[in-house]
Order: C-alpha cells, then sequence, then structure tokens
C-alpha cells in the first residue's frame, strides 16, 4: 500500500514539474519570467512614448520610475473620454485631468447603465414573485443586486448634478 502511494505522490510532482516547465516556456504566458506583469506594462508604455522611463542607480538590483508624457497625458485623456464596460469608477479617480462636462457625460453614461441593470432586476423579480421559499437564496441575491444598482443610480445622478471636479477652474477645464 506504501509503494502505491508514493507512486502516486511521485507522479503527481512529475505532472506538477512538467505543467511548470511547459508554462516557463509558453511564449503565450502571461507571466513575466524577470518581472511582474505590471511592470512589463509600464515598460511597454514607455517604449511608446507613453512614458518616461529613468533608471535608479543604488544599492541592490536597479530601480526604474515611471513619469507621464506629454504624449501619454493625452492618450489617458482621450482614454478617459471613451465610452467603456466598466463602473466608471475608475475613469472618476482621474476626473481631476478632464473637463467637468466630461465627468458629467461619464456620470449620464453610467446612470443609464445601471439604471438598465435595475430594469433585469425587475425581470428577476418577476420570474421570482411568489418563490421566495422555493428559492430564497436566489430571492436575497437579487435584493442585494437591486439595492446596490439603485445606490450607483443616486451616486451617478449626483454626480450629473455636481462633478466631482465642477470646482475645476477655467483654466484647468480649458487646459483638459
Amino acid at each position: 500500500m506504501l509503494v502505491i502511494i508514493l507512486i502516486v505522490a511521485f507522479m503527481l510532482l512529475l505532472i506538477i514539474y512538467l505543467v511548470s516547465a511547459v508554462r516557463r516556456h509558453d511564449p503565450d504566458s502571461y507571466v513575466d519570467k524577470d518581472r511582474d506583469p505590471f511592470f512589463s506594462e509600464l515598460s511597454r508604455l514607455a517604449a511608446a512614448g507613453l512614458l518616461y522611463e529613468q533608471e535608479e542607480s543604488s544599492f541592490g538590483r536597479p530601480r526604474k520610475s515611471y513619469t507621464i508624457t506629454p504624449a501619454g497625458e493625452a492618450a489617458l485623456r482621450t482614454w478617459l473620454r471613451e465610452p467603456m464596460n466598466d463602473p466608471g469608477m475608475v475613469r472618476l479617480y482621474f476626473a481631476g485631468i478632464v473637463a467637468p462636462a466630461d465627468v458629467m457625460a461619464l456620470a449620464r453614461q453610467q446612470r443609464q447603465r445601471h439604471e438598465e441593470r435595475l430594469q433585469k432586476y425587475d425581470a428577476v423579480d418577476a420570474l421570482l414573485d411568489g418563490r421566495e421559499d422555493e428559492f430564497s437564496s436566489a430571492v436575497e441575491t437579487a435584493r442585494l443586486g437591486r439595492r446596490f444598482e439603485e445606490m450607483c443610480v443616486r451616486f451617478w445622478a449626483d454626480e450629473v448634478d455636481l462633478p466631482i471636479n465642477a470646482g475645476a477652474t477655467e483654466t484647468e477645464a480649458r487646459a483638459a
């Protein structure tokens, strides 16, 4: 019996080793061998001229620091104005470098997206109506989702009324 367990353990170790060896040499593998994938993305942006890359010599391994270029800032502003399939919070984080009108447009898009999701929850509620006992966890999940979407609609409606960067001076708004 012990021999069988040892053989199975050896086979598992061999499979794990083979899988890791194949992944290490796979050119399509997402894992960057030398750096974290985040830092390889920074190098790619620097190669595209969107970031300045500076090597800092200190003790230990060399470190790099990155600064956005004017072309990178223009690309970021363009990206912040484009419609996308995310919750919008990342774009709202950068609201200080775009005009208040851009934040209002983002808020309108996001409010509409969350209102559409609320309509989907209405359809789910209609399907589950009268079946709360049978599908109690689904009903609770739908209630949580509905509350989240209602909160998002209120949040984005407030952003339409008074954008987070409404206090930007006219010069800042013109620069955007």
